[in-house]
């Protein structure tokens, strides 16, 4: 594992040297980032979450300051697309998207998206092919074409044809509406799934399976074209990859995904 010192140190020259080639000066206002609740935590007017604290250690190796808030998807998406805030914390990669945003190259997470059922299900109900959710309804969120795709266009498409899907504005709306018995399943992403599941107390209640993936990805940050460089996009791609490899992020890990 790379010390702190040395990261730091190795962090700092790959940023000079980025600023120095693209032209800029190496000092500059604060980025100013938005987010949803995916990968951040909104308590007592503060945000936290895996997304923030490691985006604030990143940044604070290439010596700039960063502030972070939270808006619905919708909103904070079309701030970043009106140039009004310099990036989004943790997204997927979109066509659409790609039309505003320079997206780092390296991404915050690889996330995986699953079935997740009530505890007293365990055992009797499954997912090891489609044809597993015939006769029960499903919650899914309904996809932010410029944020996040459907999960998985192959399951969307069963669910529709077989009447079962009950379409969300949100994953934590699909985990209580399961919790309640009113759903069977609720697809999720596991790392957003088990987060929310401990924040509205369901835990012991609502367990994944694991058996089977939906789909899935890298989740990355996004920069607004209209306001950031290529050149920091680049280095902070670098510099995320280098951090990730170091025990500072295996402990936010582990904070958040014990």
């Amino acid at each position: 594992m790379a010390t702190s010192a040395g990261f730091r140190r190795l962090l700092c020259g790959t940023i000079v040297v980025a600023w120095a080639l693209s032209g800029r000066p190496l000092l500059a206002d604060p980025l100013r980032l938005v987010n949803d609740d995916y990968l951040t935590l909104y308590e007592n007017d503060k945000m936290s979450g895996l997304g923030v604290e490691v985006l604030r250690q990143v940044f604070a190796g290439l010596g700039r300051e960063v502030s972070f808030e939270r808006f619905p998807t919708k909103r904070a998406w079309m701030m970043v697309v009106r140039g009004e805030r310099d990036g989004m914390v943790a997204t997927f990669r979109t066509i659409e998207g790609k039309r505003f945003c320079s997206y780092s190259d390296e991404p915050l997470i690889q996330d995986r998206w699953v079935l997740f059922v009530r505890t007293a299900d365990i055992g009797k109900l499954k997912f090891s092919s489609f044809d597993d959710l015939i006769g029960h309804d499903v919650a899914i969120r309904e996809a932010v074409p410029e944020v996040s795709e459907q999960v998985s266009p192959e399951l969307w498409s069963f669910l529709r044809q077989h009447h079962n899907m009950v379409a969300t504005n949100g994953t934590p709306v699909g985990l209580r509406m399961l919790a309640a018995g009113r759903v069977d399943y609720a697809v999720a992403s596991l790392t957003y799934g088990m987060s929310e599941i401990t924040k509205m107390g369901l835990s012991g209640k609502i367990e994944p399976l694991l058996s089977r993936s939906v789909k899935e990805e890298g989740v990355y940050v996004c920069f607004t074209k209209a306001r950031v460089s290529p050149a920091l996009v680049d280095a902070f791609s670098r510099a995320l990859k280098q951090f990730k490899q170091t025990e500072a992020f295996q402990a936010i890990y582990r904070k958040y995904f014990p």
